[in-house]
């Protein structure tokens, strides 16, 4: 990957780390000017209990269905997603004002999760890709992988010849 893109990202990153908060305090005035300042910091105080709430409830329903995910013998990324996306809505959430709210929101909410998951699905690969990583294959080698029907049975034995290091596996491959 040229490192001018990596340079790209950086600098977007500190953009943003450094736009968001005055963006947050320019929304924060204008709110307090339009409804006045206590219905603001009440408003702000609603925000962040809701958003609690909303994160510990869908943070157990993810962890459920990442568990279920796992017991089932799954590939969990869609449950992964979810996980990622509710602990990022929760820290948003957590961040005063009412930008980040947003965002933390669209992360958290069952009904607008999908979009944050398509985003991230993008970001994902996008990224996968400049680094020469092929997540079809990646895919497909985990299918495998998990396919009970693709276990070799054997075992490891000790090779007389040779030292203790070294096994020779004995078994049959069945079709």
């Amino acid at each position: 990957m040229p490192s001018s893109r990596r340079r790209w990202g950086f600098w977007l990153v500190v953009g943003l780390v450094i736009a968001l908060p005055i963006i947050e305090v320019v929304v924060l005035i204008a709110t307090g000017r339009l409804i006045g300042t206590w219905p603001t910091i009440g408003l702000m105080v609603a925000t962040s209990l809701l958003g609690a709430w909303l994160a510990q409830r869908e943070g157990r329903r993810a962890w459920t269905a990442l568990r279920q995910a796992f017991a089932e013998n799954r590939m969990p990324t869609g449950e992964l997603a979810d996980a990622v996306l509710v602990m990022v809505g929760g820290l948003f959430l957590m961040l005063p004002g009412f930008v980040s709210d947003v965002v933390g929101l669209i992360c958290l909410l069952p009904f607008t999760r999908p979009l944050g998951r398509w985003v991230l699905s993008r970001l994902v690969s996008r990224a996968a890709t400049h680094r020469g990583i092929d997540l079809t294959t990646l895919a497909n080698q985990a299918r495998i992988i998990q396919d009970p029907s693709s276990v070799i049975r054997g075992e490891t034995v000790p090779d007389p010849g040779k030292p203790q290091q070294d096994r020779v596996i004995r078994g049959e491959v069945e079709d």
